[in-house]
């Protein structure tokens, strides 16, 4: 990725839509829904996170709104569902509300409780995504990919700027970005004409963000003499001060005490009629 890439999309996190179609088994989120709408917004925020280094934080720093479980990590385990947002709509819930959302109301619906609990998961994903002692989230900037009814409902309570307040005590909570991140809503932004339109700019965006990454991978795979990527292991993670490059190869000087048979091998050949030389 080139420099003026990585710092474009450096801290870029994305949110896209569930879908209707899924399988007919629990499997990891990021497998569950079959559409090829789906799969062109799969592609796009897997493009878009490439700044996140390691597989493990680009898993991490993206995510799928659903109307049934609020926000869902891609490798997280899920079963099948049949909830839409419309479900949702003009249910109330049960018992005395206990707090306001962002935009001043009473969580009164099961839309409304929806609502809440995206506002929390994003609080819980974007400050810290990558690990609980984390100070600083590196969050700069939330694209969301959904269509106009989930993206509506949540605009419509603050749920991407302001702070839901407790009603008893009138103490207002966190808001759901972290302090410096801004959010945009590429499908509400452009004049698209129907859900191809939107197909075609996500295919167009995903080829530039994959093709500005190239150069990159490749100067990191000549570092190593290799021909494919090759993720940290477990045990460098909290040990930078090893120089890796400097264990992971050793030259013959290290095995002088080695049998002389095992640094070489015999040579054959045969002759034209078969018989060894």
């Amino acid at each position: 990725m080139t420099t003026t890439q990585t710092e474009r999309t450096r801290g870029r996190f994305v949110l896209i839509g569930c879908g209707d179609a899924k399988t007919d088994q629990p499997v990891a989120a990021r497998d569950l829904y079959t559409s090829s709408y789906f799969a062109v917004k799969r592609s796009y925020a897997e493009a878009a996170v490439q700044w996140a280094r390691t597989a493990d934080r680009r898993a991490n720093s993206w995510g799928i709104l659903s109307a049934e479980h609020g926000i869902l990590m891609p490798r997280q385990t899920v079963a099948p569902y049949d909830t839409t947002i419309e479900d949702l709509r003009g249910e109330p819930i049960e018992g005395e509300t206990h707090y306001r959302l962002p935009s001043g109301k009473r969580v009164e619906s099961r839309l409304d409780r929806w609502a809440l609990r995206v506002h929390s998961a994003l609080a819980v994903w974007l400050r810290r995504p990558y690990a609980a002692e984390q100070q600083d989230s590196p969050c700069r900037e939330l694209v969301v990919l959904a269509g106009g009814d989930y993206v509506d409902a949540l605009r419509e309570r603050g749920i991407f700027d302001g702070r839901p307040t407790a009603i008893r005590t009138g103490r207002e909570t966190h808001t759901a970005l972290p302090p410096k991140a801004t959010v945009r809503f590429p499908f509400q932004e452009h004049d698209f004409d129907g859900m191809f339109d939107q197909m075609d700019w996500l295919s167009d965006r995903t080829e530039e963000l994959e093709a500005t990454a190239k150069p990159a991978r490749r100067t990191e795979l000549s570092a190593f003499d290799g021909g494919f990527e090759r993720e940290s292991a477990t045990w460098q993670t909290d040990h930078s001060g090893i120089n890796v490059e400097g264990t992971e190869q050793a030259g013959l000087d290290a095995f002088e005490t080695v049998p002389e048979r095992f640094l070489a091998t015999r040579q054959t050949s045969l002759t034209t009629d078969g018989e060894e030389e």
